[in-house]
């Protein structure tokens, strides 16, 4: 995916997200029941606040976000959200900005970060409402299962937070017509998980149970897949 995509998604889901957390600010978000929609939006606000800090070389990547009170957040996320925006269109991707992960240390990281940061709590916010939150869309959500392995994956291996592991994760993208397939971090025994790329993405962080994916191989891997 490219740049432009990645701030499209941003916009979009982040404005969503928006909507929802205000339309319920006490509901219980269902897929992360210790927040309310206000508590969501205190995190994204802080996302937000955070990207600006990193992208002017005021922070260290390792540092915990800026934090956002609920009151705070519910009359400035607008505002936030259009300042990350601003940030994204004017940053040249190959700029250096620091992250955490084991990935270059450049703007484009940030840019597909906060894509998916923001089509994951899109779908969170989703749950403090009626019926099933919509999904991400596929081509999103393709690149979020990417992003998951690449970044987050890879840097706990990277990093010795993960023990290696002889095992290969299959992933069958229904609607995408399209495989994955990813040693954790050498190749080994094949678990399977099918479904949409969004419920792949979802279920990846926990949004949907992978076990419900799961068609074939260990099912052991899954059952104690990382909360992260």
């Amino acid at each position: 995916m490219d740049t432009r995509r990645w701030t499209e998604a941003v916009e979009a889901d982040g404005r969503e997200l928006g909507r929802l957390c205000r339309a319920r600010p006490d509901a219980v978000v269902e897929s992360c029941p210790d927040w309310t929609g206000a508590d969501l939006l205190a995190h994204a606000a802080g996302f937000c606040r955070t990207l600006g800090e990193l992208f002017a070389g005021g922070r260290d990547a390792r540092e915990p976000a800026v934090e956002v009170r609920r009151d705070d957040a519910l009359a400035s996320y607008d505002d936030d959200l259009a300042a990350l925006l601003r940030l994204l269109a004017t940053t040249d991707p190959a700029a250096p900005v620091v992250n955490w992960s084991v990935r270059a240390d450049d703007a484009a990281y940030w840019y597909r970060r906060a894509a998916h940061e923001f089509a994951i709590h899109r779908w969170d916010a989703a749950t403090t409402a009626d019926g099933e939150p919509a999904p991400v869309p596929a081509d999103l959500a393709r690149d979020g299962v990417a992003e998951f392995f690449e970044a987050f994956v890879a840097t706990a291996f990277g990093y010795g937070r993960m023990p290696s592991k002889d095992a290969t994760v299959v992933l069958e993208l229904t609607d995408l017509d399209e495989t994955l397939r990813y040693d954790l971090p050498n190749p080994g025994e094949e678990t399977v998980l099918r479904g949409t790329a969004s419920d792949v993405v979802l279920a990846l962080w926990h949004r949907r149970d992978p076990l419900a994916l799961h068609t074939g191989g260990d099912a052991t891997l899954l059952r104690s897949w990382p909360h992260i």
